[in-house]
């Protein structure tokens, strides 16, 4: 004998997978950022290592407030703890599939100053990768990478942009 779920209990079964899903995000992205342990994310969050546990076991879930905190130390938006990553997922599918027709445009045409073909990997990245765009516009510079990269972490970029920085510092012959 079958017996059927209730509207009520199908609710219930759906926030329990929605908490084991955000808690495994949280553990993926602590990782990610390089918080090692849950107690070193707990001391950097300032609570105790077994809330952050109970999160990441799907036992309970953060207050919207702390996943704001969650979010600015790991670099994810809090989209994405929220379940709500597949449609960013399909923009960054967009962007890449954007960005691969103007790669391969003629070798003829000129493309702006600028940054073009670094997938940022998350926030943090999107951040820095901005920040290098704009000053390689200021500083007349292309950087275009032709070939598919896989998403890039935020202190990747900001190696490049302190090499580009050095780059434009070195005095020309022109210059002595």
């Amino acid at each position: 004998m079958e017996v059927e779920k209730t509207e009520k209990q199908e609710q219930q079964e759906r926030r329990i997978r929605g908490a084991e899903e955000m808690g495994d995000r949280i553990s993926q992205a602590r990782r990610e950022a390089g918080f090692r342990t849950a107690q070193d994310f707990s001391d950097a969050l300032t609570v105790s290592v077994w809330t952050v546990r109970s999160w990441e076991s799907g036992k309970s879930q953060p207050r919207y407030d702390m996943l704001g905190t969650i979010s600015e130390l790991t670099g994810r938006p809090k989209a994405w703890f929220l379940g709500e990553g597949a449609i960013h997922d399909r923009l960054d599918r967009a962007m890449g599939e954007l960005m691969a027709r103007r790669q391969n445009r003629d070798d003829n045409d000129q493309d702006d100053p600028g940054v073009y073909g670094i997938p940022a990997r998350n926030r943090a990245a999107e951040e820095e990768l901005q920040a290098l765009t704009s000053d390689a516009r200021d500083f007349g510079v292309l950087i275009r990478i032709t070939k598919p990269v896989p998403p890039v972490a935020a202190d990747e970029i900001a190696a490049l942009h302190l090499a580009l920085a050095n780059l434009v510092a070195v005095p020309t012959p022109d210059d002595d």
